[in-house]
């Protein structure tokens, strides 16, 4: 990856990822579970929640995904393939994730540590998986992106989640789409002058 200058990178990183979510985010919140009503109507309980695993996965990967690629572009990784396989790995890793949880909760009852865990590890592990094929041509110690990607969606979870509830949506959402952004941020700024030095040496 080209040499980047790690402040300016960090901020745009931030900024970009931050928006991003939040409006994704935002979009699934509103969607998913009215077409989720549907499908279990239709379908029942297991494919309604692969549908709405998928849709948040998917939304949840557009948002992180997008910041992202907007900000890597300029540094020699493609934009469509990183967005493309962010969305498609949040999205598939929702749907299992959902899936699991719901064939052993009752759907309206989900204990927050479950719904913690599943989001951290069905969004952090296969969109850190796919992201990490793309860095590894340029990027020294890759390999280090998959836990980021873990760490960043687990520590804001599990900050951001707490705070919601009726009337303070925006202030969660606000919370975790800050903390994925910067989390994975400094991990992102670690990776590429670890790399740059590498080089050096």
């Amino acid at each position: 990856m080209a040499k980047v200058n790690s402040g300016s990178f960090f901020l745009q990183w931030v900024m970009a990822v931050t928006v991003t979510m939040i409006l994704a985010t935002m979009g699934a919140f509103v969607s998913m579970w009215s077409v989720g009503e549907m499908v279990q109507e239709a379908w029942g309980d297991l494919a309604m929640a692969i549908v709405v695993g998928a849709i948040f996965g998917g939304l949840i990967g557009l948002g992180v995904g997008l910041g992202q690629a907007v900000v890597l572009r300029s540094n020699g990784i493609p934009f469509g393939r990183w967005l493309g396989q962010t969305v498609l790995a949040g999205a598939v890793g929702m749907a299992l994730g959902f899936t699991v949880v719901f064939s052993f909760y009752d759907m309206n009852n989900v204990p927050q540590l479950a719904i913690l865990l599943v989001m951290a590890l069905a969004l952090g592990l296969p969109i850190g998986l796919v992201q990490w094929q793309i860095l590894k041509p340029q990027v020294a110690q890759a390999q280090v992106w998959v836990p980021i990607c873990i760490v960043a969606f687990l520590i804001s979870f599990a900050v951001g989640l707490p705070l919601g509830g009726e009337g303070r949506e925006w202030l969660s959402l606000g919370v975790v789409a800050l903390l994925t952004a910067v989390l994975s941020g400094a991990g992102m700024v670690w990776l590429v002058r670890g790399g740059e030095t590498a080089v050096a040496a």
